[in-house]
């Protein structure tokens, strides 16, 4: 082998083992949130059951086809997991997006996976359904405002996926004043009547309309969006949200709303992609309890 030879070996080597470096750095810089959801509502039988929460992946790849992501979720041992939406960006051309399926199949393998549209996937309609048909074929759930059940044994909890019009993300000409505000009345056109005797899931991509959702009925619900703040500040208090507005009131962790049928829930995930300042990619882990469980201080 000749000097030269020998010298582009080892820039070869040496990029390699950069690269697995930085993948290993990628897969260890996520962070795992534990949340316990506590309702009299939640069966006997779905006392423990583990809903592992992704939303807003955008362009990350976390390694070849997301081994990084689905080698860290698949040791939570999810019984199931739940996309809330972004799971690309508007302006990916459709050979990218496509990169997504292998990701999702890996996490479906895992547990069963639903999916709900966010508002990238509204903005580029064609493009997200071609994706929800290749994701069909891989058995992957897509909700598009719908409604399934999730059994355990013979008891059951309802999970709704509700996909917003794009006029509630932005306006026609891009701008995002005065946006409308979704009512319930809006939410029963797009969901019906929430189930009032058993619990109710619901997968939304934006939390900004959490105390109507819960007015509606949701008992639990989980969404993105809003990338934690992309910006935390000291103190935990987000930024910014994809509206542009400053310190938006839900961006990450665990948020409840009393109504007049009872306490709601909601777990706002700080997503996977997208720039961020101390704000860590985030996967969360939320745990259905019937009563409270008290843990060995030692």
């Amino acid at each position: 082998m000749t000097m030269t030879g020998k010298t582009t070996a080892g820039a070869a080597a040496l990029a390699g083992a950069l690269c697995g470096a930085f993948l290993i750095t990628h897969k260890n810089s996520l962070k795992f949130y534990h949340y316990e959801i506590v309702n009299t509502k939640i069966p006997e039988e779905f006392d423990g059951y583990k809903i592992l929460h992704l939303s807003d992946l955008h362009g990350k790849n976390y390694g070849y086809e997301g081994q990084y992501l689905t080698e860290a979720c698949s040791e939570l041992d999810p019984d199931v997991i739940m996309f809330t939406g972004d799971l690309f960006s508007r302006s990916e051309n459709i050979f990218t997006i496509k990169k997504r399926v292998p990701l999702m199949k890996r996490l479906n393998e895992i547990a069963p996976v639903y999916y709900v549209w966010g508002n990238h996937e509204a903005d580029v309609p064609d493009k997200a359904k071609l994706m929800n048909g290749r994701l069909h074929d891989e058995g992957i759930t897509v909700l598009r405002n719908e409604k399934v059940r999730l059994y355990s044994g013979k008891s059951y909890i309802n999970l709704y996926g509700l996909e917003l019009d794009e006029k509630y993300y932005k306006n026609p000409d891009g701008g995002y004043k005065n946006l409308p505000q979704l009512t319930l009345n809006d939410m029963k056109e797009y969901l019906g009547d929430a189930d009032p005797d058993h619990f109710n899931v619901l997968m939304a991509h934006t939390p900004m309309p959490f105390e109507t959702y819960a007015r509606w009925g949701a008992d639990f619900t989980l969404s993105g969006h809003c990338h934690g703040g992309i910006i935390r500040l000291p103190g935990g208090i987000g930024l910014l949200s994809p509206e542009r507005k400053l310190f938006p009131k839900f961006t990450k962790g665990l948020y409840l709303c009393e109504t007049d049928s009872g306490k709601a829930l909601m777990e706002v995930s700080a997503g996977l992609g997208k720039f961020r300042i101390n704000n860590p990619e985030m996967v969360s882990l939320c745990i259905l309890r019937r009563h409270s469980v008290e843990y060995d201080k030692d």
